[in-house]
């Protein structure tokens, strides 16, 4: 063991010398030059296999760099000047699993980048040249982001802070914070309200408002409950004169509640003495960042989801604090029931992400209970974290039997596996065994499959569902099974390039939709138009697509474009698991839970790229898991495994 950890300070020691980081440093300037297009190479007459191999290695690199000498010169000074503070000047010390989370995010870069160019993992070792890029690729990345992480962690532990100049405004912080951080959050939101006044419809909206209207069959392709919601508002509006103020009253609503969750996560920033910084940089990132202030105007499920699904983390951190004080406040308990019980009613996946969440509570209460002697907890505890499952099914049902609506097919939940099957069909379709076709007939549209195949989107082929009878469903997955084991990488490259830009944090992957007026036209053959109307008044006309081009903008600003990529949020979910385990923290990972599932569910969904909105649970939460992290008085890492909320 000695020998071990000699060698092991001899190789962080080398890695940490002058030479090993302006090679990192150079590696990383070029992997952040690298294109993957190959342009051929003329042999020039060498005959000798040897030396034509080295030619050619020497003229990809030549036309890599052409043209970019002095930008790739001054990068690596410039990282070089960075990678020496971070590793000599500040003696950093080394944070467990860094590297392998480094190597893991720079690969998965690498196949994105692969994926961007020419949808297929083979783009990157195709030829000598390209794999040469993959390797500058992965080296390149891996030096960047193992000094991010190394950088991040000194800074964080280092307990550094700002301070705040007294002021009538801090004042009135401190007196008030919650109303002050709600109203804050408002105003900002304001004008982005009624610039783009009444609201912005999606193909989504306006198919649940021809459920709602009885124009189309009412079907669970929608979240019942918050079609019901949006639709209630639209029909109070209709009746008082005008669909744009049933819109816009819910576009306030759902800001209203979204603003008051973020508000009470600044509270508890602020409880949990997060440092001042932390806490300044998440108010103006809700305040002003085109995730938040770009879609408050937006009446898609996904918003009312993701404020559900924060104060309900929020809740968790606040039961991992004090697990036994918790379910003694009323205000808890009534908080844990509303937001799980609207978590599962506005989006399908709610579920997914409670039921597991509900059980670690409940073996964490039982192993206590067994450990305190206490036999009276566990029924009550039982029903208590069940109800808001009860509830919302109940809401559901309710709804259901009075709207009469129909159970939609299970092909959503089936969007991933049909997605395979796709590239499989449009891969390896000569392959396929009569016998496999005609099972795969049986569930989707084999013989269109390779036309509907979208590289980055479930839909079209999930469309092509047709039918969900029990046996035809089972002998599809035997299928589905026998094709994994005959190809596997086929399987990883379809979830791998649908989901790509989940690491992708030089690409922005917000979408902006621009009026009201979006997707009207696919319902107005129904006759949904005489029903529902929503106009944008004259002298307004031609704001929105200022604003969407303002909100792109802002997504392609340095600093402002990060703290606005979904990769960015991502990738700060996993570095901050890694510090919890860096200083044996483990149990704490249990706040990051529903993040992880939700990441997981949308590797499982239809689509992320060009619907960020999936992602927005992850991008919401992270500011307050770090500052959960962050929290003054934490536990030690003895302290955790003896007294903490998972014990």
């Amino acid at each position: 063991m000695e020998v071990f950890q000699k060698k092991k300070m001899a190789w962080n020691g080398i890695c940490r010398s002058r030479g090993w980081l302006f090679l990192g440093a150079f590696l990383t300037a070029m992997a952040l030059n690298v294109h993957m297009e190959v342009a051929d190479i003329a042999e020039e007459g060498i005959s000798n296999s040897l030396y034509l191999k080295v030619y050619k290695i020497l003229e990809t690199v030549r036309q890599g760099t052409e043209g970019k000498g002095l930008p790739v010169t001054v990068l690596t000074i410039c990282l070089y000047v960075c990678y020496r503070k971070v590793w000599r000047e500040k003696d950093t010390q080394t944070v467990r699993y860094g590297k392998g989370l480094a190597l893991f995010l720079a690969v998965m870069y690498a196949g994105g980048v692969g994926f961007a160019f020419g949808n297929s993992l083979s783009v990157l070792y195709t030829s000598s040249a390209r794999l040469l890029k993959t390797m500058v690729l992965i080296a390149g990345f891996y030096s960047l982001y193992l000094t991010a992480i190394h950088a991040f962690y000194e800074f964080l532990v280092s307990r550094r802070d700002i301070r705040m100049k007294e002021s009538k405004w801090l004042t009135l912080y401190r007196r008030h914070p919650f109303a002050s951080a709600w109203a804050g959050i408002m105003l900002s939101w304001l004008l982005h309200l009624v610039l783009r006044y009444p609201g912005v419809m999606s193909y989504d909206n306006w198919n649940q408002l021809a459920y709602y209207f009885g124009y189309r069959k009412y079907t669970t392709a929608q979240p019942v409950f918050h079609t019901w919601l949006f639709g209630i508002f639209v029909k109070l509006g209709t009746m008082l004169g005008s669909g744009n103020i049933g819109l816009f009253a819910f576009v306030l609503m759902q800001s209203a509640v979204m603003a008051g969750v973020l508000a009470w996560s600044l509270v508890c920033m602020g409880k949990w003495k997060a440092p001042a910084w932390l806490r300044l940089l998440a108010m103006g990132i809700y305040c002003f960042m085109p995730c938040y202030a770009g879609y408050a105007a937006f009446p898609i499920k996904d918003f009312l989801y993701t404020a559900c699904f924060l104060l309900f983390v929020l809740l968790c951190m606040e039961w991992f604090r004090k697990p036994q004080e918790f379910w003694k406040e009323h205000w808890y308990k009534a908080a844990w029931a509303v937001s799980a019980c609207l978590m599962i009613l506005f989006r399908k996946n709610g579920i997914a992400v409670y039921l597991p969440v509900a059980f670690a509570v409940g073996f964490s209460m039982m192993k206590r209970g067994i450990s305190e002697k206490r036999t009276a907890w566990p029924a009550a505890a039982v029903i208590g974290l069940l109800a808001p499952v009860m509830l919302a099914f109940g809401i559901e049902g309710i709804i259901g039997s009075v709207y009469h609506v129909e159970k939609d097919g299970p092909k959503e939940m089936f969007s991933l596996p049909f997605q395979q099957t796709a590239r499989y069909v449009r891969d390896y379709g000569e392959e396929i065994p009569e016998e496999e076709k005609e099972i795969i007939r049986q569930v989707l549209d084999y013989d269109n499959l390779p036309a509907l195949y979208l590289e980055s989107s479930a839909d079209p082929v999930k469309t092509s569902f047709r039918g969900d009878g029990t046996e035809a469903l089972t002998d599809y997955f035997g299928v589905w099974f026998r094709q994994f084991l005959r190809h596997p990488l086929c399987y990883a490259e379809a979830t791998w390039n649908q989901n790509y830009y989940l690491f992708a944090p030089n690409i922005d992957n917000y979408v902006f939709n621009r009026d009201c007026h979006i997707g009207e036209e696919y319902v107005m053959e129904d006759g949904l138009g005489e029903a529902v109307r929503f106009e944008i008044p004259v002298w307004m006309q031609g704001l929105c697509p200022v604003m969407v081009s303002f909100y792109s903008f802002l997504s392609e600003v340095p600093v402002i474009g990060m703290l606005s990529n979904v990769a960015f949020y991502v990738i700060l979910m996993f570095v901050t698991g890694i510090f919890m385990l860096h200083e044996k923290r483990g149990k704490e990972w249990f706040v990051l839970l529903p993040l992880i599932l939700t990441f997981f569910i949308i590797l499982a969904g239809p689509q992320v790229i060009n619907q960020p909105r999936y992602a927005f649970p992850i991008v919401y939460a992270m500011p307050s898991v770090l500052a959960f992290y962050m929290r003054a008085g934490r536990s030690t890492p003895q302290e955790v495994n003896g007294k903490g909320g998972m014990k």
